[in-house]
């Protein structure tokens, strides 16, 4: 099989009546999900558009998003997303690098229009919602495995967002790993809050539940409904961010979910023991990944929570799963020109490089991101993550932080992981970390506690530092839950002019 879609075809056949995607009370089958997707690629045929053909998509989590991406796909289009919250400056930077034909949005997202001259150049707009049934009869295209499928961007966390340029032999080789590691059985039904585990699902035949939910606010929605709707549908597995998890769990115990999976920002061994203790009897997993190569490792959270001798070092994120090829290379902010003898050895701190069939290969019209992120070595393009760590003795992965962040203190090079963990094991901490400002150490914590009694912990704790802030901590703004640490310096640097 080319493409994901031919996939989702031999499910409609085998399972016709079998619930594909369910949504705030609205459901659709296999059949009903197959016949909207030809429908809706004839209309797109009639309307102009061909294989090649960019498209922005503004559409929320839902049944319509699956049913026109599954169109898109069909005839060898390739759907652009851009996260919820971006800007317009992120926006037309991103149609900049990534020229469309069409935008295809929700009524709402149509205001876009009065503020993007980018999106008025657009020639030819849908709404969805509003796409009816075609008479027309126009030939498919043939879709290959090296066609664009989707184009996403990165969080822009190593300094500027890039076009993620994901193939269908892409999409399809992550589909075959995450089945694998993930094992859907034919019965599970899956709550699932992160946008490309329901192409996944609909691959696998399972039945998927999207939340009501703001994806655009994962920490930040009524529990209550989620809860309905695990209960009303007899949910068996879930995959979510932390925070999403977090949230749900803020005000009981829930039980009857088989497997948790999650991931998108570090899961810290304190926020696996609030989700083992609050998911009664559920095998909860954590995923290591990134845009570009998702997944690289997992552990479950009773092995996190149990390694507590190597705290200090890093935060363990299990061994790498055996389809990835991991290098730990000198961590370094320039570009890399001598691959080979810049590898080092196992428990040596250096940049994680990753290769395989599910990483990403290239970006679309990044050239100079390419040329920075992309090694080809011995035959294999590798793909700096930009995330420090290093091998133990026995293969297991340690993450220690973002290498731009990393700063040297007294000859020694400090990296954010192993502080942040242990300023979490401070009771009353929600979230701390450390920071170089000019020539301070500066700590940082988000509590409720006493600014005095925290700086008296830290002593006693033997904490090494110049000043410390206590502050509400922004989090990134699509999982909400790793530390947005531009934005947090940009917020304390007038503290720390003077020492």
């Amino acid at each position: 099989m080319n493409n994901i879609i031919e996939i989702l075809f031999e499910n409609a056949k085998k399972y016709p009546d079998k619930i594909a995607i369910v949504h705030k009370n609205k459901k659709i089958t296999y059949r009903e999900f197959l016949v909207k997707t030809l429908n809706y690629s004839q209309h797109f045929l009639s309307k102009g558009l061909s294989k090649g053909d960019n498209i922005l998509i503004f559409t929320p989590m839902s049944i319509e998003l699956y049913i026109i991406l599954a169109a898109v796909f069909n005839i060898g289009a390739a759907a652009v997303f851009l996260d919820a919250w971006a800007d317009k400056k992120r926006l037309e930077e991103a149609l900049t690098i990534v020229p469309c034909k069409a935008f295809l949005g929700c009524p709402k997202a149509y205001i876009l229009k009065l503020f993007s001259s980018k999106i008025r150049e657009i020639p030819l707009n849908f709404v969805s919602g509003f796409i009816k049934k075609v008479k027309t009869n126009i030939e498919i295209p043939n879709v290959d495995s090296k066609d664009t499928a989707l184009i996403t961007f990165t969080t822009g966390s190593t300094g500027f967002a890039k076009a993620a340029n994901r193939t269908h032999g892409f999409l399809l080789e992550q589909h075959r790993i995450l089945k694998k590691h993930l094992k859907p059985e034919i019965n599970d039904v899956d709550l699932v809050s992160l946008p490309i585990f329901v192409l996944h699902n609909l691959a696998c035949a399972t039945t998927s539940v999207i939340p009501d939910f703001n994806p655009r606010k994962p920490s930040k929605f009524n529990p209550k409904k989620v809860l309905r709707d695990i209960k009303k549908y007899n949910v068996t597995t879930s995959v979510g961010s932390a925070a999403f998890y977090e949230n749900l769990v803020k005000k009981q115990k829930i039980g009857g979910i088989k497997r948790i999976f999650t991931g998108g920002s570090p899961v810290f061994p304190k926020a696996a023991k609030k989700l083992r203790e609050n998911f009664i009897n559920s095998q909860i997993e954590i995923f290591y990944g990134s845009t570009e190569a998702e997944p690289i490792s997992s552990i479950s959270a009773s092995s996190l929570i149990a390694n507590t001798k190597d705290l200090k070092k890093g935060l363990l994120v299990g061994k790498p799963i055996e389809e990835i090829d991991i290098r730990i290379i000198k961590p370094t902010d320039e570009k890399i020109e001598d691959f080979e003898s810049s590898i080092v050895e196992n428990g040596v701190v250096g940049e994680i490089c990753v290769a395989g069939d599910h990483v990403l290969k290239e970006y679309y019209n990044c050239d100079t991101a390419q040329e920075f992120a992309k090694i080809n070595y011995n035959g294999n393009i590798y793909h700096r993550t930009g995330d420090g760590g290093f091998l133990d003795e026995n293969g297991n992965l340690f993450l220690v932080g973002r290498i731009k962040n990393r700063f040297q203190y007294k000859d020694k090079t400090f990296y954010t992981f192993p502080i942040e963990n242990a300023l979490l094991e401070i009771p009353g901490v929600e979230m701390g970390t450390i920071l170089r400002i000019n020539s301070l150490v500066v700590i940082v914590l988000e509590s409720k506690l006493p600014k005095e009694q925290l700086a008296k912990t830290l002593i006693d704790r033997g904490f090494e530092l110049d000043k410390l802030i206590v502050t509400k901590i922004p989090r990134d703004k699509r999982h909400n839950s790793k530390i947005d640490y531009e934005k947090l310096k940009n917020s304390i640097i007038s503290y720390c002019t003077n020492p």
